[in-house]
């Protein structure tokens, strides 16, 4: 039968009793300002995109009128929580799509009669 090797018991330096789980303050506060900055963008991007899909598809709301509603709001939120130009060139980039996105489906509906 082979003799096993005692294993270590614990690390080579024993940490103090209690400390901030080894992590620098400025990297936790930069990952939390990070985590803030992800959740504000992913939750207003889905308010925005459901919301528009409610006003058009539901309520038979205009798409144009839906469309620059929810670019105001989304840019006035926006700038409201200090998102920066980032998010206004986001939310001006979305319209531009979904101005093109409506040609498409007008253009689809014309070749199809």
């Amino acid at each position: 039968m082979a003799h096993a090797e005692p294993a270590h018991k614990g690390p080579i330096v024993t940490p103090p009793a209690h400390t901030d789980a080894y992590m620098d303050m400025g990297a936790r506060r930069g990952m939390w300002k990070a985590f803030g900055s992800f959740s504000a963008w992913g939750s207003l991007l889905v308010m925005l995109v459901v919301g528009y899909a409610t006003f058009t598809i539901t309520m038979h709301i205009p798409w144009i009128g839906a469309l620059i509603g929810f670019a105001v709001f989304g840019i006035g939120v926006g700038l409201l929580m200090n998102m920066g130009g980032a998010w206004v060139a986001t939310v001006i980039g979305l319209a531009v799509l979904a101005v093109f996105i409506q040609v498409l489906i007008w253009l689809g509906g014309l070749l199809l009669g």
